[in-house]
């Protein structure tokens, strides 16, 4: 039922959001293709330090902080619904994705371009672009009629609350 509720949802938001409200399964795809460069990174790491093992979680840690960018983000509640607002300054719409459970939103942001090599060596510049932010809401929403909307580089996602 919820990946239903999504699909109408996406479109109604066809026109300026195409692709950006996706499933949860989706959604999981993409922070992984999102990820991927933070855990090349975290095995870079633990071989710089001669494969020693029991830092994993030191090495993954220090990744994100260099890989994983910081995302201003504002939750306001309207009365009827919750609305989200995130600056996605340097995000294209197509390395956006929205998914929205009964009480969860989970946002995430990768952009390739973020990716580019040095001029003098194959080594790639530490200046990736993703992020991931969740949210966990204080009571259900309707996610038949979340929608999305960019504009001005802020992504607004309007979360009506489930009535009963």
């Amino acid at each position: 039922m919820r990946q239903q509720s999504v699909a109408a949802t996406r479109s109604q938001v066809k026109k300026t959001t195409d692709g950006i409200i996706v499933t949860s399964d989706e959604l999981h795809n993409f922070i992984r293709l999102a990820l991927k460069p933070v855990a090349r990174r975290a095995y870079e790491i633990f071989e710089s330090r001669g494969n020693v093992h029991g830092h994993d979680w030191d090495d993954w840690y220090q990744a994100e902080s260099e890989l994983l960018q910081t995302v201003h983000v504002e939750q306001s509640d309207s009365g009827d619904a919750f609305i989200i607002v995130a600056d996605v300054a340097g995000y294209s719409p197509e390395y956006l994705r929205v998914s929205a459970e009964p009480r969860c939103l989970m946002i995430c942001g990768h952009n390739p371009s973020g990716y580019s090599r040095s001029a003098t060596s194959d080594e790639p510049l530490r200046s990736v672009h993703s992020f991931v932010h969740s949210f966990d809401l204080p009571t259900p929403i309707d996610t038949s009629q979340v929608s999305a909307d960019i504009r001005h580089s802020l992504l607004k996602v309007r979360l009506p609350k489930e009535t009963r």
